[in-house]
């Protein structure tokens, strides 16, 4: 393996990981002249290979970079403890975040301006600015993307041979979806669509789904303060849509009450034979977990009259209190294992030559961090290397050249997706639930939570 592709190594890979936390200052014992930051994303210890693939990218970033020293932790994001561990000084020093955190970060003044820093990168300036809208504010940078997504149905294709399903035509509406549910169920056995509901993943997918009828979570009323916006029909038919599946058509299973761990789970085990997530972020995670490359279908997010789906990021934002020597370590990071192989086409062949070499994913397609012109660069340069079905993402790659891209809600996302986890996980569970009144009562808990996050 050339130093060079060690330098560089496990930045692409790592990027469709999801891991996570630690904190600002220096360890017990270290030299008074080592700046010490602490990152999240580091693989889980059961994700062996890129654990190891983790550090040796801190060995080669810590050779670069003399008098630095990087410490990784795979603790992932959760709003409720980090809160409380940015409001004690104990958070890392470099957070990685969904894209729907940055604004309640900023207000609260927990996150730094790395505006100087990042400054000196030479692709600073070419990073999409779909999502560095949510990161600046006015000459103020707080972070910078790591990777985007957006949401696809994830499907088995041995599971469609199986039922008398063609793998490569996907549905692509809500009613075929049900119908291939159905006919996956009656002929397999097997769960024909996945749902996950609990720790807020109930109401991201409602969220989802909502967007792909039309609808909307919240609004902007006259006065400018944001309303709860999913009291009407769009939210109303994905309820009903649910129940149908779980009652009518008996083809959810019985195992409703779960989060997006425990679905992949089921998905590798060969459980499961639809279900919604965000399928370049969560193929590295199925073959890590066993999950055999050529049953893994991507296709379009399911639609119902609106060609919308949810879109997102996870970005990568510096603590407040890091010191201004943490700042630019942390920035000296960002670029090494998240920009640069994004970026550089050299650096991006490298570092597929490594990774691949180590037998991790190349070439999953993704929503491009920078333009597609240079997304389309990097993709050549690392073709050789590509060990992907790519093939097998076909469908959900052409929808996303023609959907319109939603973002999650922008304010208090986190806790209006917890606030609508029990509309999910009711109408799932209790046959004679009523989605309208529902809906109208989360109407009233999501106002409060707006309120409180807007005064």
């Amino acid at each position: 393996m050339k130093a060079r592709a060690r330098r560089v190594l496990g930045a692409a890979a790592a990027m469709a990981l999801m891991s996570g936390a630690a904190a600002c200052g220096t360890s017990p014992g270290a030299d008074p002249d080592t700046v010490v930051i602490t990152v999240m994303g580091m693989p889980a210890a059961t994700n062996t290979a890129a654990l190891e693939l983790f550090q040796a990218q801190v060995a080669e970033f810590e050779e670069l970079n003399p008098g630095i020293r990087v410490v990784g932790s795979d603790v992932p994001w959760d709003a409720k403890t980090f809160a409380a561990r940015l409001a004690g000084g104990s958070a890392p020093t470099l957070l990685r975040v969904p894209l729907t955190e940055p604004p309640s970060l900023i207000e609260r003044g927990q996150v730094a301006d790395i505006a100087a820093e990042v400054a000196e990168l030479d692709s600073f300036e070419e990073l999409n600015p779909r999502v560095m809208q949510f990161l600046t504010d006015d000459d103020a940078v707080y972070g910078v993307p790591e990777k985007s997504y957006a949401f696809g149905l994830v499907y088995n294709r041995s599971i469609f041979t199986q039922a008398g399903l063609d793998p490569d035509v996907p549905p692509t509406t809500w009613e075929e979806v049900r119908a291939y549910a159905a006919q996956i169920t009656e002929r397999t056995g097997r769960v024909g669509f996945g749902e996950i509901t609990t720790n807020n993943s109930g109401g991201w997918h409602l969220t989802g789904y909502t967007y792909t009828h039309g609808g909307a979570m919240i609004e902007q009323a006259g006065d400018g303060h944001w309303v709860a916006a999913f009291n009407d029909r769009p939210a109303l038919d994905v309820l009903k849509w649910w129940q149908q599946l779980r009652w009518e058509d008996d083809s959810m299973g019985d195992n409703v009450l779960g989060k997006q761990e425990d679905m992949l789970a089921e998905f590798v085990a060969g459980n499961v034979g639809m279900w919604v997530s965000a399928p370049p972020d969560l193929y590295p995670n199925y073959v890590a977990a066993g999950g055999d490359p050529a049953d893994y279908g991507a296709g379009p997010m399911p639609q119902a009259g609106a060609d919308a789906t949810l879109a997102g990021a996870t970005v990568l934002m510096v603590n407040a209190n890091a010191s201004a020597a943490e700042r630019d370590a942390a920035v000296r990071w960002i670029d090494f294992r998240a920009l640069r192989p994004n970026f550089d086409p050299e650096i991006a062949e490298e570092t597929a030559a490594a990774a691949a070499a180590d037998g991790l994913p190349v070439g999953v397609p993704v929503l491009p961090i920078y333009s597609q012109e240079k997304y389309e660069e990097i993709q050549a340069a690392i073709a050789d290397h590509v060990n992907v079905p790519v093939e097998n993402f076909a469908p959900y790659v052409a929808s996303l050249e023609t959907f319109e891209y939603v973002p999650e809600p922008v304010v208090a996302s986190q806790e209006i997706y917890a606030a609508l986890d029990p509309l999910v996980q009711a109408v799932l569970t209790d046959p004679a639930a009523d989605p309208a009144e529902l809906l109208a009562e989360a109407e009233g808990r999501v106002n409060t939570i707006l309120e409180q996050n807007q005064s």
